[in-house]
């Protein structure tokens, strides 16, 4: 197991997305005869909606009080601040956040809506909120509340926030042994629920602390008085990161009525792959359709960051559901775990993209020696940076019969990663002055990459130009906006690797000129970290310009990057969408395989 398993390399869509470091546009509020209670709303912005739930209630004083939740942002349970109720009118503020976002609205005499306005930064947007009987969450989601309780045995969720585009969902599952000590685990659920072993838990005084040395992380937290959460900090690899665990009335459940369940209609065989240059052994599945063989047969290539097998992300299992819908259809699927990860040996944090390149062609070698796999139709698929790693293996090598690139990238990784911070950004509520003065922090870091190759002056100037710019928040605003020293450093951790530098100059279009087999792209019409309507054109112009005419490009509309159906894009839906992997896409997929396999002479 890779041992920083939380603070992982994030997917390019991820890197430098710095919106949260300046005033975001955000927030909502509410009102009624006695507004207290849930609601739920709108804040209706330029270039986007932000979806809000607001609670208020009143204190044992009576005086009044509330939180907030902004889902798509990854806020939940934000305390408000100066919250007045003054007959039918309604008002709160947010404290620490840039731009002092200040609410004021009215309850309507039937009172069940609220109505009413959202200052910040100088800019108003109109609210809408409507009454709710309890607070809209969906399954799996971190709760803004805990319940009140005593001990620690039972259930409790918090949400690790390493960027602030990115939340990581942990669950504690404790209960008391024999003796009456606590004893459990914690379970990554955003990482494929892994569950890791709590080796320690102690308790005095309402102290917590637990360590998981498998992978040396560990967490000190304090309980709160009516036993409801348990504030503290989780550490690992020399970061540290607030966290917020609640507690739950039972154990969290999430629903994902793709994945398949056994027994399966074909076989699965538990297979290593050995890429004998680089000295790796990748652990791997292959599902075969029953019935005669020879079959034509596909290697799924993960997309950025230490990833399974399934790509387990947000809680699903994208590539579990896609093999098997493939394999049903006739179609062979070899999956592996990435390098230096899962059961796989290596070293991933070492590896560049030209690395994967090389596994993914010792994956397609491994599949020739199979009598059941039919060794001129082996194609690959590759998600994301995967379809970097598909182009550039089909490129070299003429073993490769096919190649779909999902989320595919083609126009220059500085174009790709300018214009997802710039799409998440819009999305998740950022003026336009934020987009643009964002973009002007990715490209200088991105100018001093190429202009300056010590490694050591590079952290300094890199981590300077970053403090810089947190240095223009208070402590107030940096705790709302979770900007912490861990994500700071994981940024330049990240930005200095070998692999990012590497990709950073990278051109996708010279290597599609060199592919030569066919090739289906495939891209969601809402996906904000690969925008469809600029790398889709841009494949298929490169592709054609060798001469290359069996392309096909799709864009699906209202999907993501994950090709879930959605409503926003933005990364922090993913985990809240039942569906994996929209059968649309699915069907396009194995569609084109199979009419594309069956026109190759054996």
């Amino acid at each position: 197991m890779n041992l920083p398993m939380f603070f992982r390399r994030v997917s390019p869509v991820f890197v430098l997305a710095f919106a949260a470091l300046n005033p975001i546009s955000l927030r909502g509020a509410e009102s009624s005869p006695d507004p207290s209670g849930n609601w739920e709303g709108t804040v209706k912005l330029p270039t986007a909606s932000l979806g809000i739930r607001v609670q208020l209630d009143r204190t044992a004083n009576k005086a009044w009080q509330g939180t907030i939740d902004i889902p798509v942002q990854g806020l939940r349970g934000f305390k408000l601040d100066a919250v007045k109720v003054d007959g039918p009118n309604v008002s709160f503020e947010m404290p620490g956040i840039p731009g002092e976002p200040r609410f004021s609205g009215r309850l309507a005499a039937d009172g069940k809506n609220i109505a009413g306005s959202l200052t910040q930064a100088g800019q108003t947007f109109p609210v809408k909120l409507e009454r709710t009987t309890k607070p809209a969450t969906v399954a799996g989601e971190t709760p803004s509340h805990g319940v009140p309780g005593k001990g620690l045995a039972g259930y409790w969720q918090g949400s690790l926030k390493p960027t602030p585009a990115i939340e990581m969902r942990l669950v504690l599952e404790i209960t008391n042994n024999s003796a009456g000590k606590p004893e459990g685990a914690m379970v990554s659920v955003d990482q494929g629920n892994a569950r890791i072993q709590i080796e320690t838990i102690t308790e005095k005084d309402g102290s917590i602390h637990l360590e998981m040395a498998r992978i040396g992380g560990a967490f000190d937290g304090k309980t709160s008085p009516d036993g409801s959460e348990i504030a503290g900090d989780w550490k690992q690899g020399g970061l540290s990161l607030p966290i917020v665990f609640k507690r739950l009335a039972a154990a969290p459940k999430l629903n994902r009525p793709q994945e398949p369940q056994k027994p399966y209609p074909y076989f699965e065989e538990e297979v290593v792959v050995e890429n004998n240059a680089a000295n790796v052994k990748l652990a791997g599945t292959l599902t075969l359709p029953r019935g005669p063989g020879p079959h034509p047969a596909a290697v799924l290539i993960t997309g950025s960051g230490a990833q399974d097998r399934d790509e387990a992300i947000m809680g699903h299992r994208p590539f579990l559901v896609l093999a098997d819908h493939l394999t049903r259809r006739g179609i062979a699927v070899l999956r592996c775990d990435d390098r230096g990860f899962g059961k796989s040996s290596g070293d991933f944090a070492k590896a560049t993209n030209l690395d994967f390149v090389e596994d993914a062609l010792a994956a397609v070698r491994y599949l020739r020696t199979r009598r059941e796999i039919d060794a001129k139709r082996i194609g690959l698929i590759g998600h994301s940076e995967g379809s970097i790693v598909a182009a550039r293996a089909a490129a070299q090598s003429r073993d490769v019969a096919f190649v779909v690139m999902l989320a595919g990238v083609g126009v220059p990784m500085e174009e790709v990663l300018l214009r997802q911070a710039r799409d998440i950004s819009i999305a998740m509520g950022a003026s336009e002055e934020t987009v643009a003065e964002n973009a002007e922090l990715q490209r200088s870091l991105f100018r001093l990459l190429r202009e300056n190759r010590d490694p050591g002056e590079l952290e300094a100037v890199a981590k300077k130009i970053l403090e810089e710019k947190v240095a223009l928040l208070t402590e107030a605003q940096k705790k709302a906006l979770s900007v912490s020293e861990a994500m700071l450093e994981g940024q330049i951790k990240l930005i200095l690797s070998p692999w990012f530098r590497e990709l950073l100059d990278y051109d996708p279009r010279a290597t599609l000129r060199n592919v030569k087999c066919p090739v289906l792209a495939l891209n969601g019409a809402k996906d904000l970290q690969v925008a469809a309507d600029v790398n889709l054109p841009a494949i298929r112009e490169a592709l054609a310009a060798s001469g290359n005419q069996s392309v096909k490009t799709v864009k699906l509309p209202g999907l993501n990057h994950l090709f879930q159906t959605c409503q926003t894009g933005t990364v922090t839906e993913y985990g809240q969408i039942e569906e994996t992997f929209n059968t649309m896409a699915l069907n396009v997929i194995s569609d084109w395989i199979r009419e594309t396999v069956s026109a190759i002479t054996r």
